[in-house]
């Protein structure tokens, strides 16, 4: 558990540096992506649990290449794969151990 989360932040950052997004200020799909999930440097101190930010990771998706690039949307969509597998890992037990013999 030590080493998990440290590499999965690790993975996060180099995925936000891979898909920095790069348009012009007059580009009228720029307001409605959401910066926050693509550059996480950006987000500021904002606290969400991990079901709101799995919710807000499906909606943008579903706003497809309308507003994103294929490759911001395969960005996406792996940050929703490491955030289930973080809620799968934070809501898994640890195998019951009876040492009572």
């Amino acid at each position: 558990m030590g080493r998990t989360m440290p590499v999965i932040l690790v993975l996060m950052v180099g995925i936000a540096a891979l898909v920095l997004p790069v348009f012009s200020g007059d580009d009228d799909n720029a307001k409605n992506r959401d910066e926050c999930l693509l550059i996480t440097t950006q987000c500021g101190t904002s606290a969400q649990s991990i079901q709101d930010k799995i919710d807000r990771i499906k909606r943008e998706i579903a706003k497809g290449t309308t507003v994103y690039t294929p490759e911001e949307l395969r960005a996406l969509k792996q940050a929703l794969d490491e955030v289930n597998k973080t809620l799968d890992f934070l809501g898994s037990k640890p195998p019951y151990v009876d040492d009572r013999r």
